[in-house]
């Protein structure tokens, strides 16, 4: 309220008392500092007698119908896993939802209110451009609400990413508070920075209005919304944990990955009949499996064409008829589950933390060296874990910095590099999704150079599958660069293949074999082999193996995670 606020506490206090004195003008109550600000009012009558410096509380119709309009009895953040099918969900993203019911009831939830954060993006804006701008902050932000089931549908059923609930163990007194610091940030405009002022900052900065652990903090360059979920997890509130429940809404997808891993062999035999001939919904005898098993068959069919069915379409869609079918299907069974809850032992909050640092012993042909590595975020194939896409990989701004006793050089820099490897778990026809991957920055030309450095960017297409249960296999065609300068002798074309095992929860390895075409007219081939071992939560050993036809790299990399 003061000019000089951001940096005078004592100039804004002033012009806030004189503001909340003033009389209502001809723009009415609503218009007034007192409803403009309600927690800021509230906030300060728990701290001084308001009659002392003549301000009489006045009434304010908008404020107290969004309170009665929303009735809320308590407050979840909402986690958003990551997509990364667009770049402004890389790396997940944070809902507050404002419980009116029983958080519980799947109806009551859908109709309640979420509040949200992000940036004004024009509709049709590019997607590489959104980038850019975003980091440089180009684009206006703000706080918005909507219903709830717009979020759900959006994020569970159309980009399909799972949901994680943290609700809030919150005094009905702090609730309020929130609520009023709400209605005054929905007026407020921002400016949207993707690393460090997007929606992990700003719904962190809004709970630490609560609390007095901080769980955010303007100081750092980089934050990420899985990393507020941790500080949430082990912040105190009232003496006791801040969040009182956790709750998972798997996305259509990962309910029909869970259902489909229940089913033994006959069961997904005849299920792929029913997908293959589905003239057989009419009349179909599965007499010969037990009642729950008959359940489980179902319930995954219904999965199925829930997943691929487009609502929207009506009959021109022949999965809506068949869901249907489905539907009517199971209607003629008794009563009963086909299974319990979904699995939900990969909560966000569990996972590492989400930047990598590390140091590396280098051999290569008769030369050994160093090399240190950072990477601001996020994960790659083989540490991909809570919340992350399986097999998949995403970093911004990773670098690795060789040594030797006389001089240090640059061994891989990636602006951005992204691996989107689809498991196409069940193998149904709807469930075949092209993987792919990108990859802009530098690096050496060859393996084992030290003086090579050349600008490289190369993407890919392909397609990948889980051969076996945490094994996939993926295979690509790309094109790409790789040179000293911007000419064409550096283009190339590629065929890729990469698999990677999660052998256990520590032990996991990936094999990446790749031939590369030059316009010159030669070729080049490029064999990797990674193995890491998780020493900790926060802590792995890996050994690294890289070949081509100029020389071998054998690594032994130490790392930890910050």
């Amino acid at each position: 309220m003061s000019e000089a606020g951001n940096t005078d506490p004592l100039s804004e206090l002033r012009a806030t008392l004189a503001a909340f004195s003033a009389p209502v003008n001809e723009a009415g109550p609503d218009n007034h500092a007192q409803c403009k600000f309600p927690a800021r009012f509230n906030w300060l009558k728990q701290h001084v007698n308001i009659a002392d410096f003549g301000i009489t509380e006045i009434e304010c119709p908008e404020f107290s119908q969004f309170l009665q309009q929303q009735n809320v009895k308590s407050i979840s953040v909402i986690f958003a896993t990551g997509f990364l099918g667009n770049p402004a969900s890389y790396y997940g993203h944070l809902l507050l939802k404002l419980n009116t019911g029983d958080v519980s009831s799947q109806q009551n939830m859908l109709q309640d209110t979420a509040i949200n954060y992000g940036a004004d993006v024009p509709p049709d804006e590019n997607m590489a451009l959104y980038v850019i701008k975003g980091i440089v902050g180009q684009y206006d932000a703000s706080f918005t609400q909507q219903k709830y089931f717009y979020h759900a549908e959006n994020y569970g059923e159309s980009e399909l990413r799972d949901l994680w609930e943290y609700e809030l163990a919150l005094e009905a007194q702090d609730i309020t508070l929130l609520l009023g610091h709400l209605w005054e940030l929905l007026d407020a405009d921002y400016q949207y920075y993707f690393f460090n002022r997007n929606c992990a900052f700003h719904m962190g900065e809004l709970l630490q209005l609560l609390l007095d652990n901080k769980v955010t903090s303007s100081k750092r360059l980089w934050i990420t919304p899985q990393s507020i979920m941790q500080n949430l997890s082990t912040t105190t509130y009232q003496g006791q944990s801040l969040v009182r429940e956790i709750r998972y809404h798997p996305s259509r997808q990962s309910r029909l990955y869970q259902r489909f891993s229940l089913l033994d062999r006959q069961q997904k035999i005849v299920l792929f009949n029913l997908v293959k001939q589905p003239e057989l919904l009419t009349n179909t005898d599965l007499s010969q499996f037990k009642l729950t098993e008959q359940h489980q068959i179902i319930d995954t069919l219904i999965d199925y064409y829930q997943f691929l069915r487009k609502e929207s379409a009506g009959l021109t869609d022949p999965n809506n008829s068949y869901y249907k079918q489905a539907v009517l299907l199971r209607y003629q069974l008794p009563a009963g589950q086909s299974a319990g809850n979904f699995n939900a032992d990969s909560q966000p909050h569990l996972g590492r933390k989400p930047s990598y640092s590390a140091i590396h012993i280098v051999r290569s042909n008769d030369e050994s060296y160093g090399q240190l590595q950072l990477r601001p975020a996020y994960y790659d194939a083989l540490d991909a874990a809570n919340s992350h896409v399986r097999f998949s990989a995403l970093s911004m701004g990773e670098l690795i910095l060789g040594f030797t006793h006389t001089k240090l050089f640059l061994k891989e820099f990636s602006l951005l590099k992204i691996e989107n490897i689809r498991a196409n778990y069940t193998g149904l026809p709807g469930d075949r999704n092209y993987s792919w991957y990108l990859d802009i920055g530098a690096s050496q030309t060859t393996v084992g150079c030290l003086d090579c450095e050349a600008y490289k960017a190369n993407t890919g297409i392909g397609y990948g599958f889980e051969a076996l249960s945490a094994f996939n296999i993926s295979g690509f065609v790309g094109v790409g660069y790789l040179g000293e300068k911007i000419d064409s002798a550096g283009g190339y074309l590629s065929t890729r293949l990469i698999s990677t095992w999660y052998i256990s929860e520590q032990v996991s390895s990936r094999f990446e074999l790749e031939h590369r075409f030059f316009n010159g007219g030669t070729n080049d081939h490029l064999a990797k082999l990674n193995v890491r071992y998780a020493v900790s939560q926060d802590s792995d050993f890996r050994i690294t193996v890289n070949k081509d036809r100029h020389a071998t790299e054998l690594g032994l990399v130490l790392g930890w995670y910050w």
